[in-house]
């Protein structure tokens, strides 16, 4: 028998008579909600457990006995009829979540593939089951050498011994198939599905940890997708066979109607708007290229374009009322909306803001079916805890995080904040005594005005994350946020129309040309804002003790419905987060860091006063140099804009990072070699017209020049104004740094004639040198060693090979890091001396000067 009472809880009973249900106690606080709801403190608890297990790092054995501890306070608290029971089962679900966090993420099988990993790539034989359907990861044109890949997630189950044959293995492996030709081989595009049993052959390695600064931490996300190492394919058609189609059936068959998905928007949307409606129907965005997707990021509404938990709601509101309007009863249109929503969520990847909004729907169904009414605050609460036991590293994740402020922001701040106002007698009146036209205008008028407003609210509260994690911030996207929702909700709700009523044809064909124009206006309207100046800004982020204060105090507003001092507090704090000073605290020291950017170069100088000063910005990973590694350094020095950028010489990658440069910081000037712009490549004529497009100054340095900057004097040693004749690297800009008695000299790919030119010069001893062209020994003369005499020689590169120096090459009193192995290397010059530090090894030295 159901309960009868209608105190607070999970449930509350609907009306027998109107299936309505019973009209609530007036709104009180929203704490209040909060307090009534049975599984906040649950939600709360394991939210803690996540957090103690993921920064504290216990043991698993202590939170194993903080489990037992709170079983047993519980055990005796319940033999001594005490009343202090809830304590305990908090301990008790705090264990839990630390367990679950700890066991997902580091406890493997005895046969794991992670255990015979080292950080240097060896061959393998392994097999295994494909996880996800194969991605295709497009080449990026700034990068030299790259070529199209297929990516996917392959669970093995055997590896192949040289000595044993075939043995269990276990773990989950990032593949990675390379296409040389520039083109998808038939091999991984048309026959390899997920769900397929493979046998691959290629190199494996173990996940690298960030090698400078600010860097995004590839093996921690590695962990949090239970991903144990990377496996890298250079020939599909001989290196990776399919052994049985569909041996993991369900994969399969969800790989099947995906498949039928896609190639049914292929069939009857163009090409670039069927790329766009796979993304938004069915989260497939690896077809879509980077600039596209950036500039969906860069307007901020990228949300409105990947699977999310407004689609998922947009879509069961549209088929709630669709069976109202055919006639189909409550309690079946509630079974037929969640298992619809349930089975979208799976297909399109179980992200966790699908999954919220999964649960969400599930438990209001759910409360349909069973003629009760669900309390809001449970039903985020369990969305919460399903999401964690899902995957319980998802909650650190920025689309989770942004997915249940949203939802909370627009239940309690904008549900509860703005209430409809109140309508008079004389507002009916009046009312009555319009034109149906005016009446439909102010009802759109007012429409409009509350999605712009709850679009501003939505922007503030995610503002200060987007901030902290991407570095961005885009005003446009209050702008064109609403008109972008109503194009890719149509375009949504067209799509899924279509794709259902795909065998009926003509009706198919007449939601395909919705489809179309929904996803084609909105496609202009991100290109034609996404160009706007001051659209989007990038920013080094706030300070995580403002993000904290921020998002405290501003639940505190929410909970107790914006109290006047409380709401006046928040205002003063997010006032404080846009003037506090973003610049790094000032010293007597210059700081000169020299970035991992594998083989290329960025070294970065800032002196006392809070200029910042670069010295190349490119690799050969190309642009993403920029968005992975030297912004990201920056952002985490607090740099908002560069004061001067040399560019030692024409060769790609050293330089082909300048137009991501360009969008992110401000760049005062750029300084080149006399014969830059000379090169006749569509590099140089791409940094030039980037240059130009700015409106950035340049100017050129030769040798005998030189420059000041507080107490740094930088001077130019190579090349002249004319020559020396050879290639770019032969005329690379040589500047030697000098702050005090500590000297640097920076190379760039100096080699040859350029070389010989420097060495006729008067001798130029220095503490650090920098070995020219990534340390190659062909570039590394002996005489370069005698003629700067320098106790620290430093090497730009990524893996070392064969024709890379090594301590041999260089006097036994000569310390040598390279960036490969060391990561990022600073040195620290002040009036004390010169200390060189290197970020991933963690070694330090103090360099001291000859005698």
């Amino acid at each position: 028998m159901p309960p009868d009472d209608t105190g607070p809880g999970w449930l509350a009973p609907l009306d027998d008579e109107t299936g309505k249900a019973e009209d609530p106690p007036p709104i009180g606080p929203v704490w209040q909600e909060f307090l009534r709801a049975p599984l906040v403190p649950v939600a709360l608890a394991v939210s803690l457990g996540l957090m103690w297990d993921r920064y504290g790092q216990p043991a698993l054995w202590v939170e194993f006995a903080l489990g037992l501890a709170a079983l047993a306070g519980g055990w005796a608290v319940r033999q001594w009829r005490h009343a202090t029971l809830w304590p305990f089962l908090g301990l008790g679900f705090i264990s839990l979540a630390a367990v679950h966090h700890h066991t997902f993420r580091a406890v493997t099988d005895p046969d794991d593939i992670s255990h015979s990993l080292t950080e240097e790539p060896h061959l393998i034989r392994l097999r295994g089951i494909i996880l996800e359907e194969p991605a295709t990861r497009r080449a990026d044109p700034s990068a030299l050498g790259s070529v199209d890949r297929d990516v996917t997630l392959l669970q093995v189950v055997s590896v192949l011994s040289a000595e044993r044959g075939w043995q269990p293995a276990s773990g989950r492996v990032s593949l990675s198939v390379e296409h040389p030709e520039g083109a998808l081989t038939r091999a991984i595009a048309g026959d390899i599905h997920a769900g397929d049993a493979v046998e691959v052959v290629g190199t494996i390695v173990r996940p690298r940890p960030p090698s400078n600064p600010g860097e995004h931490d590839y093996a921690r996300s590695a962990r949090d997708r239970q991903i144990r190492a990377d496996v890298r394919v250079s020939d599909s058609a001989t290196a990776l066979t399919r052994l049985d189609p569909a041996a993991d059936w369900p994969l399969a068959l969800l790989a099947r109607v995906r498949g039928w998905a896609t190639g049914t928007l292929d069939a009857a949307l163009p090409p670039r708007e069927a790329i766009v409606a796979r993304a938004l129907l069915l989260g497939d965005t690896a077809a879509m290229n980077r600039e596209e997707w950036d500039g969906y990021i860069r307007t901020g509404v990228v949300h409105a374009l990947a699977i999310s938990g407004q689609h998922l709601m947009v879509l069961a509101g549209f088929v709630w009322i669709a069976f109202r309007v055919i006639g189909v009863r409550r309690t079946r249109g509630a079974w037929l909306v969640l298992l619809l929503i349930i089975g979208y969520t799976i297909l399109t990847g179980m992200r966790p803001s699908g999954v919220r909004a999964a649960v969400m729907v599930t438990a209001f169904c759910g409360g349909l079916i069973l003629r009760r009414s669900v309390m809001p605050a449970n039903a985020f609460a369990l969305a919460w805890i399903v999401v964690i036991i899902c995957n319980p590293t998802d909650p650190f994740t920025l689309g989770c995080q942004l997915s249940f402020l949203s939802v909370f922001v627009l239940i309690w701040g904008v549900g509860r904040g703005l209430p409809p106002a109140p309508r008079s007698p004389e507002d009916a009146l009046r009312e009555e005594t319009r034109s149906l036209t005016e009446n439909i205008f102010r009802t759109v008028v007012r429409m409009i005005a509350m999605m712009y407003a709850v679009t501003l609210i939505l922007a503030v509260a995610n503002a200060p994350l987007l901030a902290a994690d991407q570095h961005l911030v885009s005003p446009i996207g209050i702008l064109i946020g609403p008109p972008v929702i109503v194009l890719t909700s149509v375009a949504l709700l067209s799509g899924f129309l279509m794709l259902l009523l795909a065998p009926l044809g003509p009706l198919a064909t007449v939601l395909g040309v919705v489809t179309e124009g929904t996803l084609g206006l909105t496609g202009w309207v991100v290109r034609a804002t996404d160009a706007l100046p001051g659209g989007s800004l990038y920013t080094p982020g706030p300070p995580d003790w403002w993000l904290i204060g921020f998002y405290a105090l501003g639940a505190i507003v929410i909970l107790r419905n914006r109290p006047f001092r409380w709401l006046v507090l928040w205002l003063a704090w997010l006032l404080l987060g846009g003037i506090w000073p973003s610049t790094p605290p000032r010293t007597d020291a210059v700081r000169i860091t020299f970035l991992a950017v594998g083989k290329g170069g960025c070294t970065v100088i800032e002196t006392p006063a809070g200029r910042c000063i670069l010295y190349d910005a490119g690799s050969t990973m190309g642009a993403s140099a920029v968005r992975r590694v030297i912004a990201p350094y920056l952002w985490h020095r607090r740099i908002s804009q560069i004061d001067e950028l040399f560019l030692s010489h024409a060769d790609a990658d050293h330089f082909n990072g300048l137009g991501e440069l360009l969008r992110r910081f401000r760049v005062h000037q750029v300084t080149m070699t006399p014969s830059f712009a000379e090169k006749p490549t569509a590099e140089v004529a791409s940094a030039l017209l980037a240059l130009q497009e700015s409106h950035t100054p340049s100017r050129i340095a030769a040798a005998g020049d030189w420059f000041h900057s507080d107490d740094l004097r930088l001077e130019v040693l190579h090349p002249p104004l004319r020559g020396p004749p050879g290639s770019e690297n032969e005329r690379s800009l040589v500047m030697r740094l000098q702050h005090g008695e500590n000297t640097v000299l920076l190379t760039g790919d100096l080699e040859k004639s350029g070389t010989t030119h420097l060495l006729s010069l008067p001798p130029h001893r220095v503490d650090v040198l920098m070995a020219p062209h990534h340390g190659s020994r062909a570039a590394f003369p002996p005489g370069l060693l005698r003629w700067s005499d320098p106790r620290l020689v430093l090497v730009s590169r990524g893996r070392p090979l064969n024709n890379s120096i090594r301590q041999q090459n260089v006097s036994l009193d000569v310390v040598l890091w390279d960036t490969w192995s060391a990561g990022a290397i600073t040195l620290r010059s002040s009036a004390d001396g010169l200390i060189a530090e290197t970020f991933r090894s963690g070694e330090t030295f103090v360099v001291k000067r000859r005698q």
